[in-house]
């Protein structure tokens, strides 16, 4: 049997014992293990893990988060607050899931994501391919 998965293309990682300090931009995603201070922009998702810190604003496509955010996000689509996240700061986003146990303290505003949106990422990413994203692997029943 031939599945198809689907490869996250995560080309920037914080690790847990760094400190960046100042803005980040990225076409691609981030991953946060550690700590910044300053804005995230990022063409991608954002994740953000249990002990990371991050003091500024986000802007993405979709966002997990399981540490502490200080600042505004901006999701074209989800936002994911697990159980070990704190959000201080105002969410503007197309929808959300919580976990039981996250804190949240700021306003939501929930926003449909326009049509173009979609067609110019689907632009974008098709002319930034230069590797499959997705890879065919085989899998043996039983």
């Amino acid at each position: 049997m031939m599945k198809k998965r689907n490869t996250a293309v995560m080309d920037t990682i914080i690790g847990e014992h760094s400190t960046v300090t100042g803005s980040i931009e990225s076409d691609g995603s981030v991953k946060v293990e550690g700590r910044i201070e300053g804005d995230i922009k990022v063409a991608g998702d954002v994740i953000v893990l249990v002990n990371a810190v991050i003091t500024g604003n986000i802007w993405c496509e979709n966002m997990i988060l399981a540490g502490t955010v200080n600042g505004n996000i901006y999701a074209k689509n989800n936002l994911h607050l697990e159980s070990t996240a704190r959000l201080k700061g105002d969410v503007e986003i197309h929808s959300l899931v919580t976990d039981e146990g996250a804190v949240f303290e700021g306003a939501c505003k929930m926003v449909e994501p326009s049509p173009d949106d979609d067609k110019n990422r689907k632009k974008r990413l098709d002319f930034k391919k230069s590797k499959p994203i997705n890879n065919v692997i085989e899998e043996k029943e039983g």
